[in-house]
């Protein structure tokens, strides 16, 4: 399962494990998205309270520091590394739980949708290995 930044009842980490917990099934997950840390108003350093089989899978983006975490959307994401948001200590954080699976590029920005997608995703993969291999 996923946890929403913008939905009330279900947008940190804490919930997701909270409903992890309550699901009592031994491959129970979450999706990690640096955008939805953000927007739910949650700590980076609550990736420390995830085990790494817990994680299915970690989206890669990174978002504007304007207009407010409030109201940011899907559409408000951009590029890992041209926004505000420390991307390194993700990674990092990620690591540390031992979690060695992939960085799922996603980006709902309306701009890349006019783009070539070869090129996008070119674009893409360079700015997320400059920041996940550093």
């Amino acid at each position: 399962m996923e946890f929403l930044g913008f939905v009330e009842q279900l947008n940190t980490i804490e919930d997701a494990l909270e409903i992890m917990a309550a699901a009592d099934h031994p491959h129970a997950t979450t999706v990690l998205d640096p955008f939805h840390i953000f927007r739910g108003g949650d700590d980076m350093e609550s990736i420390t309270k995830l085990q790494a089989h817990q994680i299915a899978v970690s989206h890669f983006n990174d978002t504007p520091d304007s207009p407010p975490r409030e109201e940011q959307h899907d559409h408000s994401r951009v590029m890992p590394g041209e926004g505000h948001l420390d991307l390194a200590r993700y990674c990092e954080l990620l690591t540390a739980t031992g979690y060695d699976g992939w960085l799922s590029l996603e980006l709902f920005n309306e701009q890349h949708w006019a783009e070539d997608p070869m090129e996008v995703a070119r674009i893409g993969l360079e700015k997320m290995r400059t920041i996940a291999e550093a």
